[in-house]
C-alpha cells in the first residue's frame, strides 16, 4: 500500500507521511515541497532560480536536480515528478490537501486550519526570492482569514450558533492587538450573552494595552459600550436585590405565624414571636415575608449590633426615634413633654450629663420608662396595629432587655416580633422563660432543611434547570441544610461554578461569628479544625501546652456560642465543629508553614498512642496528619498498615491477633475492592516518589511492605505469576536490605503459595529458610507457626506420624499460657485441623470429628471467621466419610453462607464438590446440573491440581452413574462429553496419592461396587 503525503503549512511547518512526521537533512527540501503544495505546478527555471538565486543556471538546475532526488528517495517514492522536462509538481495520487489547500478551498468551513501565519518560523538563507514569496502568502492568507473570521462570526451570531464566536474574536485580537473593532466586537457579544464583568474586564484590557503601548484611551464608541454595561449591571444588582431569593418551605412555621397575626388583627388574643435559630438558618427572610404580607400595620424596626452589647437602651432610643413622629402627629402627648421624657432617658451627647446616665440608671427607671411606653401604645393602638420588629436579639444590653421583659408581660395592644441566634447569654435564656411562663411568648425554632429537601429548593430558584440527585447531595454536603448557604451555592450553579467554591459572602458569615472570641477559644477553633475526626480535650491541651481546665473553659464558652459540640466518646468528652464550613475556612485560613508544624506534632501525639495502645483505628489517622506535614513517606507506611488490616483479615488463613485487631471485621466484596482500590492508590503513590525517595532506605523499607501485602493478594486471588514475582522481589530486597523480619513474612508467603498449588518439594525449602531466620532471632512464635507448616509438609508427603508429632508439638509451643493460647488461637486450631486430617487418613472418623470440634471451638470463641469457614468444610468432610450426611450437609451450609462474605479461595472446590455429592446422593438433580455447569466454567482456571482433581473425582461419579443407567438425567449428559474412565483416570492423576486417600478410595469403590451389582 502506497503512502500519503501531507502538509502542514499554518504555523510552525510540519510534513507527515502516512501521519508521521518526516525530517529531512537539508531545508531546501522542505521549501521545494511547501513551494510545490501552495503552486500546485512550477517550472525548473523558476524554482531554481528562485531557491539558489546565486549560482549559475547550470549550478543552480544541477542542484534542483539533487534536491529532487534526495526528497524522493527519503520519502521513498517518486512524490515529486515532472509531466514534462520543464514542469514540476507534486504526485496527486500520493499527496493528501494540505490545511492551506482546504482553507483556501473553503475558508469559512475550515477556519479552524488557519492555527497561525503561514510558514511560522521558516526561512532560507540566501533565498531572498523565496523569502519574499512567503512574506506575500503570509499577508494573503492573514486577510483571507480576517475576511473569513468576521464573515464566520456574524453568521454564527446571526444562527445563535455561539460555540466558537469567543474564540475567533479572539484570534482577531491576536492578529492586531490594536484594532478597537475587534474588541467592540468582543465587547458587544459579552454584552449581549449578559456576561457583563467579561465586557468591563475587556475594556480594562484594551485601555491598558492601548495607554501602556501608544500612550492612548480607548475611542468613545468602546468607552460608549462600556458605560452602557455600567448601567446595565446597576440596574440588574437593583433587580436582583428585590428578587434574589425565592422563599421556600417552612409552611408549617407560616401556617403558624400568619394564625397568630390574623388573630392580632381581629383584636383577639395573640402572642409576641420569637424566632430562633442558627445564622444564616431564615429567621429574617421568614420575618420579612409574614411583615410584607401583613396589612394595615405600623411597622416600627430595630436592630441589636454584637458592637453595642454594652450601650445601654441603644436599641430603645432606635424605636422612640420611628415612634416621635407619630406621636407628635397624632397629638398622644405634648411635645415638651415627650421631649422631656427623651431627654431624660436619650439624652443627646451633646449634654454633659448624659456621660454618667449608664451609672445611673436604677430599675426604678425602667419601671417608668414602662409604664410611659406602655401608656403610648395603648393610645396609639386605638388606630394602628403596631408590630415591632427587632432583629439579633441576642445582642441586646441589659437594661433594654428589662425593659423589653416588662412591656410584653403587661403590653396588650402590641405585637412584638424578634429573631434570636441560638448562641445568646444566660440573661436572654432567663427572658425567654419568663415570658413564656404567662403564655405571652410564640417560639418557633428554625431548623436547616433537611437532605430530601434540597432538590425542591434547587428547583424553587432554579425552575429553568435541571439537577441531579449526585448534584443535590453534594449541596447538601456542603451547605449541611442551611439556607443562606444553599443560595449561595445555588448562585453558583446558576452562573455555572464550583460548588466546592466558598464564596465571599460565606466567608464573611462565617469570619462574623467569630469576633470577640478571646485568644484562647481562637486557639482551640484553629487546633480542632485540623483533626479530621473529633479530638478529645486532653489532645487539644497537649497540642497547645496549656492544662486541660483551660481547654474546657474556652470548649464550654465555644459551645455556648454555638461553634462546637461537646460529645463523650469512650468516657472522653471530644469536640467538633457545628458547622463543616467553620472547620473549612479556619482552616483555609491558616498558613502553610503552621499547616505542617501542627499536623506533625498531631501524628507524632498519634503515633506515641498507637505504640501505647495498639488502637489500630489510629492508623489512618496517623497517616492523614503525616501526608498534610507533607511526610510523604510516613503517611504512606501508615496508610498501608490500615489498609493491610482488613486486606490481611481476609488473606490470612490462620490470622494471629498481634498483627491486627480482635474487633476486626469481615469485609463485603463490594466493601473489598473498595479498599484493595486505596491499596493500588498508595502503589502508583510510591511509584510517583521513586525519582525522589528511591535511594532511601525508608523508602525500600515501605516498597517491600507494599510489595509483600499485593502479592499475598493476587496469590490468594489465584494470580500466582504476578504475585509470586512480587515476593521474590521482597525476598531479593529483604536479603540485600537485612531485613529478617518482612524476609521471614516473605518465606512464609511462599510456604503458603506452595501449599495452595500442593508443591511439597519447595514448601520444605522454604520451611527451611524461614526456620533459620526464626531461630536464629530466638523467635518462639514463628517457631510454633514453622512447625505446624512442617507438619502440613510431613502429611503431603504421606509421612503421618511425623506430621501428627510436629503438629503436636506446634500445639504445645501456643499453650503454654493463655495469653499465647488466645493470641494463637486460629494457629492452634490449624494443627487440630491437620491431627483430624490425619486421623480421617487412618480412617478413625470419631476421632477426626473430636479434634475438628476443638479447632472450632478456638475458632467461634474469637470469632476467626476466615479460618472458622474452612474448619466448616473440614468437618463436613469428616461427617461424611463417616457417614453421617445430614451434619455433613449442615457444615458445609454454614460454610458456604459464610463465603458470602469472604473473598479467600480456600477449599472453595472441596466445599462445592462436597455439597454436590450430597445433591447426588439425595436425588436434587437440578442441584447436581447447576454444579456441573459452575465446574464447567471454573475448572481451567483452577491452578492447584487438587482442586482439579476432586472436580474430576464429582464427574467421574456422575458420568459413571450415567454410564450404567443408574442415573438418567438428559441434560447432565450434555455436561460431560468424556466416558467415565477419562474422569476417573484425571481424578487419579490430579488428587493426592497421600492427602485424598479417602476421594480415591471412595472413587474405587463407587466403580467396584457397580461392577459387584453387575
Amino acid at each position: 500500500m502506497r503512502k500519503v503525503l501531507r502538509c502542514q503549512l499554518f504555523g510552525n511547518p510540519q510534513i507527515f507521511l502516512d501521519d508521521q512526521p518526516v525530517f529531512f537533512a537539508f531545508s531546501k527540501i522542505n521549501a521545494l515541497i511547501y513551494y510545490l503544495t501552495v503552486n500546485i505546478s512550477a517550472s525548473r527555471d523558476e524554482i531554481a532560480g528562485m531557491l539558489w538565486p546565486n549560482k549559475t543556471e547550470q549550478n543552480a538546475r544541477k542542484n534542483l536536480r539533487n534536491t529532487i532526488y534526495q526528497a524522493n528517495k527519503e520519502l521513498g517514492a517518486e512524490f515529486i515528478v515532472s509531466p514534462n522536462k520543464s514542469i514540476l509538481q507534486l504526485d496527486g495520487a500520493l499527496v493528501a490537501p494540505s490545511d492551506a489547500r482546504l482553507f483556501t478551498e473553503d475558508p469559512i468551513h475550515y477556519l479552524d486550519e488557519y492555527r497561525d501565519e503561514f510558514l511560522k518560523g521558516f526561512f532560507l538563507k540566501d533565498s531572498e526570492s523565496f523569502d519574499l514569496w512567503v512574506i506575500k502568502m503570509r499577508n494573503f492568507f492573514e486577510q483571507k482569514f480576517i475576511q473569513s473570521c468576521y464573515k464566520k462570526v456574524a453568521e454564527d451570531i446571526e444562527n445563535n450558533h455561539l460555540e466558537d464566536v469567543e474564540k475567533n474574536i479572539h484570534r482577531l485580537i491576536d492578529i492586531d492587538e490594536y484594532d478597537e473593532r475587534n474588541y467592540q466586537m468582543l465587547m458587544r457579544f459579552y454584552q449581549n450573552s449578559h456576561r457583563n464583568g467579561k465586557v468591563i474586564e475587556t475594556y480594562y484590557s484594551l485601555a491598558g494595552t492601548l495607554n501602556e503601548e501608544l500612550g492612548i484611551q480607548p475611542s468613545d464608541e468602546t468607552r460608549k459600550i462600556y458605560e452602557d454595561t455600567l448601567t446595565i449591571v446597576k440596574r440588574n444588582k437593583e433587580q436582583k436585590d428585590a428578587t434574589k431569593y425565592r422563599f421556600f418551605g417552612r409552611t408549617a412555621e407560616l401556617e403558624v405565624l400568619e394564625a397568630n397575626l390574623d388573630c392580632f388583627d381581629r383584636n383577639q388574643p395573640f402572642q409576641s414571636v420569637l424566632i430562633q435559630g442558627d445564622d444564616g438558618v431564615g429567621k429574617t427572610a421568614l420575618s420579612q415575608l409574614v411583615l410584607n404580607n401583613a396589612s394595615e400595620i405600623l411597622l416600627v424596626k430595630a436592630s441589636c449590633f454584637q458592637a453595642e452589647q454594652t450601650f445601654t437602651l441603644r436599641m430603645w432610643r432606635e424605636i422612640m426615634t420611628q415612634l416621635e413622629p407619630i406621636v407628635l402627629t397624632e397629638s398622644i402627648m405634648t411635645e415638651t413633654l415627650w421631649r422631656q421624657m427623651c431627654q431624660r432617658f436619650f439624652p443627646s451627647f451633646l449634654d454633659i450629663a448624659s456621660t454618667q446616665f449608664e451609672e445611673k440608671i436604677r430599675d426604678t427607671d425602667i419601671n417608668h420608662l414602662s409604664q410611659f411606653l406602655l401608656t403610648i401604645m395603648d393610645k396609639l393602638a386605638a388606630k394602628y396595629h403596631i408590630i415591632v420588629y427587632i432583629e439579633n436579639l441576642q445582642w441586646i444590653d441589659q437594661p433594654s432587655l428589662k425593659l423589653l421583659t416588662s412591656l410584653l408581660l403587661h403590653n396588650q395592644n402590641c405585637l412584638f416580633l424578634m429573631t434570636l441566634r441560638t448562641d445568646h447569654h444566660r440573661e436572654v435564656t432567663d427572658f425567654i422563660n419568663a415570658v413564656s411562663h404567662y403564655d405571652k411568648l410564640l417560639q418557633i425554632t428554625l431548623k436547616p432543611f433537611p437532605k430530601e429537601a434540597i432538590k425542591a429548593f434547587v428547583k424553587k430558584q432554579i425552575p429553568e434547570q435541571q439537577f441531579d440527585y449526585e448534584i443535590c447531595d453534594k449541596l447538601y454536603e456542603e451547605s449541611e441544610g442551611n439556607p443562606m448557604f444553599l443560595m449561595e451555592y445555588v448562585k453558583q450553579l446558576r452562573q455555572g461554578g464550583s460548588i466546592n467554591y466558598m464564596t465571599a459572602k460565606i466567608k464573611k458569615e462565617l469570619e462574623f461569628s467569630l469576633v470577640q472570641l478571646s485568644s484562647m477559644e481562637r486557639s482551640v477553633l484553629e487546633v480542632v479544625a485540623y483533626f479530621k475526626n473529633p479530638p478529645y480535650i486532653s489532645m487539644i491541651a497537649l497540642i497547645l501546652e496549656v492544662s486541660e481546665q483551660e481547654i474546657a473553659k474556652a470548649v464550654a464558652n465555644l459551645s455556648e456560642r454555638n461553634l462546637l459540640i461537646e460529645q463523650a466518646i469512650n468516657s472522653k468528652i471530644h469536640v467538633f465543629f457545628k458547622k463543616k464550613k467553620l472547620r473549612e475556612h479556619i482552616y483555609s485560613c491558616q498558613s502553610a508553614s503552621k499547616i505542617r508544624l501542627i499536623h506533625e506534632k498531631i501524628a507524632r501525639l498519634l503515633e506515641e498512642q498507637y505504640k501505647a495502645s495498639n488502637d489500630k483505628g489510629l492508623l489512618s489517622l496517623v497517616a492523614y496528619h503525616y501526608k498534610n506535614a507533607d511526610q510523604e513517606l510516613k503517611s504512606l507506611d501508615y496508610e498501608l498498615s490500615n489498609l493491610e488490616l482488613s486486606l490481611k483479615f481476609q488473606h490470612e488463613l490462620f490470622p494471629i491477633y498481634n498483627e491486627q485487631s480482635k474487633v476486626a471485621l469481615e469485609l463485603h466484596p463490594l466493601e473489598f475492592q473498595k479498599e484493595f482500590e486505596k491499596f493500588e492508590e498508595i502503589g502508583h503513590q510510591l511509584k510517583s516518589n521513586e525519582e525522589l525517595y528511591g535511594d532511601m532506605n525508608d523508602y525500600q523499607q515501605l516498597l517491600m511492605k507494599y510489595l509483600y501485602l499485593e502479592g499475598r493478594y493476587l496469590i490468594n486471588r489465584g494470580d500466582y505469576h504476578s504475585g509470586i514475582e512480587d515476593i521474590q522481589r521482597v525476598i531479593v530486597q529483604a536479603k540485600e536490605y537485612h531485613h529478617d523480619d518482612i524476609l521471614a513474612k516473605a518465606y512464609r508467603q511462599m510456604i503458603y503459595f506452595f501449599i495452595q498449588t500442593d508443591n511439597a518439594i519447595e514448601m520444605a525449602l522454604y520451611i527451611d529458610m524461614a526456620m533459620t531466620i526464626a531461630i536464629k532471632s530466638n523467635d518462639h512464635e514463628s517457631i510454633g507457626i514453622l512447625l505446624r507448616l512442617k507438619g502440613l509438609y510431613h502429611l503431603m508427603i504421606g509421612e503421618l506420624s511425623e506430621a501428627e508429632r510436629l503438629c503436636q508439638e506446634s500445639i504445645t509451643i501456643f499453650t503454654i499460657s493463655n495469653e499465647v493460647r488466645e493470641k494463637y488461637a486460629s494457629n492452634i486450631a490449624a494443627s487440630y485441623d491437620y491431627l483430624a486430617e490425619i486421623e480421617r487418613l487412618r480412617k478413625n472418623y470419631n476421632q477426626a470429628v473430636f479434634y475438628m470440634k476443638k479447632a472450632i471451638a478456638l475458632c467461634e470463641e474469637t470469632s476467626l471467621i476466615t479460618s472458622l469457614v474452612i474448619f466448616y468444610v473440614d468437618m463436613g468432610i469428616s461427617y461424611f466419610a463417616a457417614g453421617n450426611y445430614q451434619q455433613a450437609r449442615h457444615y458445609l451450609q454454614r460454610s458456604n453462607e459464610m463465603y458470602t462474605n469472604i473473598i479467600s479461595p480456600w477449599k472453595r472446590t472441596q466445599l462445592s464438590v462436597y455439597l454436590a455429592l450430597i445433591d447426588l446422593l439425595e436425588g436434587n438433580y437440578q442441584a447436581v446440573y447447576e454444579s456441573l455447569l459452575r465446574f464447567s466454567e471454573v475448572q481451567g482456571q483452577m491452578t492447584n491440581p487438587r482442586d482439579s482433581g476432586i472436580v474430576y473425582f464429582f464427574k467421574a461419579i456422575v458420568k459413571h452413574l450415567l454410564t450404567i443407567k443408574a442415573l438418567d438425567t438428559p441434560k447432565i449428559e450434555k455436561l460431560l462429553n468424556y466416558s467415565s474412565n477419562h474422569y476417573y483416570k484425571k481424578a487419579v492423576e490430579n488428587l493426592s496419592a497421600y492427602r485424598d486417600q479417602f476421594e480415591l478410595n471412595y472413587l474405587k469403590d463407587t466403580f467396584e461396587e457397580v461392577k459387584t451389582t453387575e
